[in-house]
């Protein structure tokens, strides 16, 4: 299987993030430091130095803000904060700027409990909201983010480039996806995030109009529609949905039995599946599910 490219994602949920602020802020991704592989992920510039920006994965920002990423598969370690600052150093002394004027943010899904509890016992960290460590190094601010420790509320984009997402997670991204509108950003950002949960979209496809509603919202239900016909002709419809009924009963409880497999897979009755398959979505145990087929 092919390695998820996390990071063209991780520079759209960051500028989607900070939406609001998108006409102030200035995006640089992979900004190169040297003429060699020095370069940090994004490097975010305000385009006035006086500008506020007030969301949570912001405040600390100065006018220069170096922002490292680690995805879902890596981990966030000593190496890997010290490698930083040391970015944060040369470009200061690159740019001729004064390094009070530059911050530092590393992003990570995975909690880095080795690196913080070794940067508690020579640093004071503040955190006062969920996901966000500050460490305080007075001039020169610093903090870690856990994107899987934010809230959703507040930080979506973040909060949900996952490789874990359920069908409700993935529902509810499409659905605020589809308020946003077309945006080149947005695009590259739900091709990973598809592609990393690629099992669940095939399931949140398969239960009823209001994801579809979202896929042409997007400008997404044509190619939908060519791959729901092309895995038509090979499976057919009622067989496709079907196996996507067996799938989430699986996951959410445990595999059916043959006889309840053979059941489900007999059911030509496209609407009834699709009924089917919300309730396989909240069902406390397969035998409420297997009296439903009665």
């Amino acid at each position: 299987m092919a390695k998820t490219l996390w990071h063209p994602a991780f520079c759209g949920a960051m500028q989607l993030e900070l939406n609001e602020y998108r006409d102030v802020l200035e995006f640089k991704d992979e900004y190169q430091l040297t003429k060699g592989p020095l370069r940090v992920d994004i490097l975010i510039i305000k385009k006035h130095k006086d500008i506020v920006i007030d969301k949570n994965i912001a405040r600390i920002f100065r006018q220069h803000n170096i922002i490292e990423y680690k995805s879902p598969d890596d981990t966030l370690d000593i190496g890997n904060y010290y490698k930083t600052q040391s970015y944060q150093f040369f470009y200061a002394y690159r740019e001729k700027i004064d390094i009070a004027d530059s911050s530092v943010t590393l992003v990570t899904s995975q909690h880095p409990y080795n690196l913080l509890k070794y940067l508690s016992n020579r640093s004071t960290i503040t955190s006062n909201q969920n996901g966000i460590y500050v460490i305080d190094y007075n001039t020169r601010p610093i903090q870690i983010i856990v994107s899987s420790e934010l809230e959703e509320a507040e930080n979506l984009w973040l909060t949900h480039l996952s490789k874990e997402l359920n069908v409700v997670r993935f529902r509810h991204l499409l659905t605020e996806a589809a308020k946003h509108g077309k945006d080149i950003v947005l695009d590259a950002y739900l091709n990973v995030v598809t592609e990393a949960n690629i099992a669940t979209f095939q399931e949140a496809i398969m239960l009823g109009e209001k994801v579809k509603q979202c896929l042409k919202d997007l400008g997404c239900i044509d190619e939908w529609r060519a791959e729901g016909k092309a895995e038509g002709e090979v499976k057919g419809e009622a067989k496709g949905k079907a196996e996507m009924i067996i799938r989430i009963l699986s996951r959410r409880l445990e595999p059916p039995s043959e006889s309840l497999r053979k059941k489900i897979n007999s059911i030509r009755d496209i609407a009834q599946l699709d009924e089917l398959a919300d309730f396989a979505l909240t069902c406390v145990s397969l035998d409420e599910f297997a009296t439903a087929l009665k």
